[in-house]
Parts: C-alpha cells; structure tokens; sequence
C-alpha cells in the first residue's frame, strides 16, 4: 500500500517530469534527483518529501519524457506501511524512510514523517499492525 491519502479530494494532482527509465509504483514517496526530474526516495533521504506518486508507470528513456501523475504532501494526511510494526512509543515521533514505499518508525535521522497514530483493526490487532497515520513533515514549517 506504501502512503496512500486519507483525507485527500480527487483531482488535485500535478504532472511531473520524471527521470528516466523508472519504475514508479502507485503511492510511493518520490524526491527531486537533483537535476529537476522526479525519481523513487530512497532510505536515509534527507530531502523533503513533496510528492506521491499517483500511479504505477515507468518512464520513458529520457529524462522528462514521461509525465508521472503525483499527489502534492503538504496538508494530507497518510496511511503508511512500516518495515516494522511500530511501538507505542512511536506515536508523535518522527521517522525515516526505509525506502519509497515503507517508514522505519524506529529510525529518526531525517525526521520526514510525523507519526500521529498506529492503525488497528481485526486483521492488525495492537503488537502487529506495520500501518501507521500522519503527515510528511516540510523544512519551512513548524
């Protein structure tokens, strides 16, 4: 599922260029390559997260060909996979990406995701559940 919106209306996406030759996956946090392309975030990214990706595409041979539908971070609230379920203790905290698609809550280096709680339900009871909810954190916000 990777980050996926929970309080986001439809139709408020952007077109990026990409960077080429990816494989971007549907809700997977995206960063700038450094060249003005966007490209998959990596674990022990210390950029801001600004977009999700919105679709599953991989992007043509060249750099900007390709167009990748992605969803702006600020403000939206996110259901986000972990690598491992998380502690109580997580809650309020900040974590780091243990890739494009998943948050290591116990990893707090890059501090880009705010952790607000840990989903539970019947198939994730409290102990197990690797989902957590809240937001990307951003350099120019307090």
């Amino acid at each position: 599922m990777s980050f996926r919106p929970i309080n986001y209306e439809s139709g408020k996406t952007i077109l990026l260029p990409a960077k080429a030759s990816i494989t971007f996956l549907k809700n997977s946090a995206l960063a700038d390559d450094g060249a003005g392309y966007i490209t998959n975030a990596a674990a022990s990214t210390a950029v801001d997260i600004q977009f999700v990706s919105a679709e599953a595409v991989v992007s043509g041979a060249t750099d900007g060909a390709t167009l990748l539908n992605c969803i702006p971070t600020r403000h939206v609230r996110f259901e986000a996979d972990c690598d491992a379920a998380p502690a109580q203790t997580d809650v309020g905290t900040l974590a780091d990406l243990a890739g494009a698609a998943t948050l290591n809550p116990d990893a707090s280096t890059n501090d880009l995701f705010l952790i607000e709680k840990i989903v539970v339900d019947a198939a994730n009871p409290v102990g197990t559940s690797t989902k957590v909810t809240g937001y990307f954190q951003h350099a120019n916000e307090t």
